[in-house]
């Protein structure tokens, strides 16, 4: 097309004809400009095109690592709720009096309640990856920005009641160190811990009978609770938030 309006430019200078050599000498200015301003669009579409699919890569890889989140929240509220069910029974019998229950009783459901920790501990390499290398802006969906880079404060707000209940189960155990008798309630772990029996007569029973370890493991109960009612619940919720806007920007 600007060859051919180049030979009509030539045809029309030799012919004397300059008001019909200006027409055609911008006719070709117009084609250049149109032609630079299509491949720029072209270039923009592919770069669109290149981030979206940068786009999509990370919203398949974010998927699954909330999912993962997701079965890790409820595998950690279930051992919260084991260990919590075990630190009923042993408030159940709580108090002044000799209580009904064995040693071995007592020292199975204290095991069962206070040896280990609850902590969840979420994937979030994907997230970190994003966020740290500024990758969050390629991301259409401006609800989705807010939640992902607001996840860290929800995280945050699970990990303070962890840290609380976490305290009172370290008083708890520190309190059966000094006043109960640690060899004893582990010696069913013996074997694989190679521990032997107690020499010491004193068991683990009377702590049964202190108020203060009473109080501990009904404050221990009531954390544990509110950590999965409350803490855990907000978490799952925001997990199930951003799961969903992930599904509406991935392509079908």
């Amino acid at each position: 097309m600007i060859n051919l309006l180049r030979r009509i430019r030539r045809n029309t200078m030799t012919e004397n004809k300059p008001d019909l050599y200006l027409v055609y000498a911008i006719g070709e200015v117009v084609l250049v400009v149109i032609g630079i301003l299509v491949a720029l669009q072209i270039d923009n579409w592919n770069e669109n095109k290149r981030l979206r699919n940068i786009e999509q890569q990370y919203l398949l890889s974010l998927k699954e690592e909330f999912n993962y989140n997701k079965i890790e929240l409820a595998r950690v509220m279930n051992l919260n709720t084991m260990y919590t069910d075990y630190a009923l029974e042993i408030s159940d019998h709580t108090g002044p009096e000799n209580p009904e229950i064995t040693e071995k009783e007592f020292e199975d459901m204290a095991m069962g309640a206070f040896s280990a920790e609850v902590h969840y501990n979420p994937n979030q390499g994907v997230l970190d990856e994003v966020i740290s290398s500024g990758k969050l802006g390629i991301f259409n969906n401006d609800e989705l920005k807010f939640a992902l880079s607001s996840w860290g404060a929800v995280f945050e707000k699970a990990l303070w009641q962890e840290r609380t209940h976490e305290t009172l189960r370290v008083q708890i155990v520190e309190m059966t160190r000094v006043n109960g008798n640690i060899r004893s309630m582990t010696f069913e772990m013996g074997e694989p811990l190679n521990i032997k029996p107690t020499k010491f007569k004193r068991g683990n029973l009377q702590l049964l009978r202190s108020e203060e370890y009473d109080n501990r493991v009904v404050a221990f109960i009531l954390t544990a609770r509110s950590l999965n009612d409350y803490s855990y619940a907000k978490v799952g919720e925001e997990i199930d938030r951003i799961l969903m806007l992930i599904e509406d920007e991935i392509d079908d």
